[in-house]
């Protein structure tokens, strides 16, 4: 859950961090800024850096993330992996002021699928780093240098966002949900001790896929489209089965029985493209929800940290997971860590 970025986290550490912390956060914000900080009409495109030295490059099956200088980050879709090429070699390797020091780190199947181009645009080679390696390194640093980099969400508390103070606090073991194009769910015990224990090909890539195909819209603009729509019209609920509460087994009349269910009943009838994108945003959460509670059971955990792209600080998509915790940058934990 990594883009909740307009939070003033000075302030917060000032309030809720210890002195410690406070220290650490300032040693941090000199090579970190807040991320997106300012809103941006297009905020996908930051501005060059002043001195470029390092960079790092996490290319998945979905988005290519960059992260530079100042660990500015700058994202662009797969398909334009060619523009995202062209931004390195035109602001970082050949800005003014660039000197034969610049390194660049990679991981993600990019990193091995466009191997070829990246050579020949860039005219370096780059480090692969071991994509999994690279999470669960990011991870570790961002928990333990900081502050209030977790949150669980809480629709009825204001904010809705309650940060939790884990700065310097030991949170292993745990599980770590990683939400990207598919999902990888990880047991981490230590910064050195983690094994991929499952995960599903039902992620971010499947919302987005089958929302493309059905609005021909990006990611945020059917995320606009989800907050639009009424699920409950095209989803089976426990109430348009048994016309109400099933008691006996403690389900409740609003209870999701059958995701999009409701829409075969009279497929003849037109419906809201909204509440079609509501109930695919709502079936992809619920899925990963519910696989991420059986392995945390499965394996004895307390802790759920879930992270990627797919959830991008949007209300709905945290709220099916509200018992978990969320990292405020874990969607670039990949290439921060090669930046780091």
């Amino acid at each position: 859950l990594l883009l909740f970025a307009q939070i003033d986290r000075q302030k917060t550490a000032t309030e809720t961090g210890s002195r410690k912390c406070r220290e650490l956060f300032s040693a941090m914000e000199a090579i970190a800024p807040p991320l997106d900080n300012q809103a941006r009409p297009n905020d996908q495109f930051l501005q060059p850096p002043v001195t470029p030295k390092v960079f790092a490059l996490d290319i998945g099956g979905s988005l290519a993330k960059l992260a530079y200088e100042r660990t500015y980050r700058y994202k662009r879709s797969v398909p334009q992996i060619e523009e995202c090429l062209e931004f390195i070699r035109e602001n970082i390797l050949q800005a003014d002021g660039a000197d034969a020091s610049q390194r660049g780190d990679m991981t993600g199947g990019g990193a091995y699928r466009f191997k070829d181009l990246i050579t020949r645009t860039l005219g370096v080679e780059l480090n692969k780093e071991d994509e999994m390696e690279c999470l669960i390194r990011g991870c570790v640093f961002m928990l333990r240098n900081i502050p209030d980099e977790l949150f669980y969400y809480d629709k009825h508390a204001t904010p809705a966002h309650v940060f939790v103070s884990n700065c310097l606090v030991d949170t292993f073991p745990f599980l770590l949900v990683n939400i990207g194009s598919g999902v990888s769910i990880l047991k981490v015990e230590s910064p050195t001790s983690y094994s991929r224990v499952g995960g599903t090909s039902i992620g971010g890539g499947t919302f987005w896929g089958i929302g493309s195909m059905l609005s021909g819209g990006d990611f945020d603009q059917l995320l606009r489209l989800a907050d639009q729509g009424d699920h409950r019209k095209v989803d089976m609920l426990v109430r348009d089965i048994y016309g109400g509460d099933y008691a006996a087994l403690g389900l409740h009349a609003d209870v999701i029985a059958s995701s999009f269910g409701l829409a075969a009943r009279s497929p003849e009838q037109p419906r809201c493209l909204a509440d079609a994108i509501k109930s695919l945003l709502i079936t992809v959460s619920n899925n990963i929800g519910q696989l991420a509670c059986l392995y945390a059971k499965q394996h004895n955990l307390t802790r759920i940290l879930f992270g990627g792209f797919f959830i991008r600080g949007h209300g709905l998509t945290m709220e099916v997971s509200s018992d978990s915790l969320s990292l405020v940058h874990t969607a670039h934990l990949g290439e921060l860590k090669n930046y780091i």
